[in-house]
C-alpha cells in the first residue's frame, strides 16, 4: 500500500516574480508578495538586467546579503536592499539589484527552519 505525505513541494519552496518601482525604504519600500509561508533564504536576481545575484537569510539578518556571482563573502547591512520577511514574502528597497524601476526580478524562496 502507497503511503502519502501531507506536505507539498510548495510549502517549503517557491517563486515568486516582480517588476521593480524603485520605491526607497523611506517611503514604505515594495512589498513581495505571493511566497505562501516567511521565507528563511530568498535569491533574487533581476530577468532582463546584468544585476548582480543576491542571497538573503535568516541567519545573517535581512539586510546582508551574499553576492553568489563575485568574491564577495559577505555584504551589509544595506538598508535598500532587502529589509524584512514577512510571514508571505519580503520587503525590497531602491537598490537596483533588487528593485529597479521597470526591471524584472525573479525571487526563489525557501522555508529551511
Amino acid at each position: 500500500m502507497a503511503e502519502y505525505i501531507s506536505f507539498q513541494p510548495s510549502d517549503f519552496f517557491n517563486t515568486v516574480l516582480w517588476t521593480g518601482d524603485g520605491t526607497a525604504i523611506g517611503s514604505g519600500g515594495q512589498t513581495i508578495t505571493g511566497v505562501g509561508f516567511q521565507p528563511d533564504m530568498v535569491w533574487l536576481k533581476a530577468r532582463n538586467d546584468t544585476h548582480w545575484h543576491n542571497v538573503y537569510d535568516a541567519l545573517r539578518g535581512a539586510t546582508y546579503r551574499i553576492f553568489p556571482n563575485d568574491s564577495n563573502v559577505q555584504s551589509g547591512p544595506d538598508s535598500e536592499s532587502l529589509t524584512s520577511f514577512n510571514s508571505d514574502g519580503f520587503v525590497v528597497g531602491s537598490d537596483n539589484n533588487v528593485n529597479d524601476n521597470g526591471d524584472l526580478y525573479v525571487g526563489w524562496n525557501w522555508k529551511a527552519g
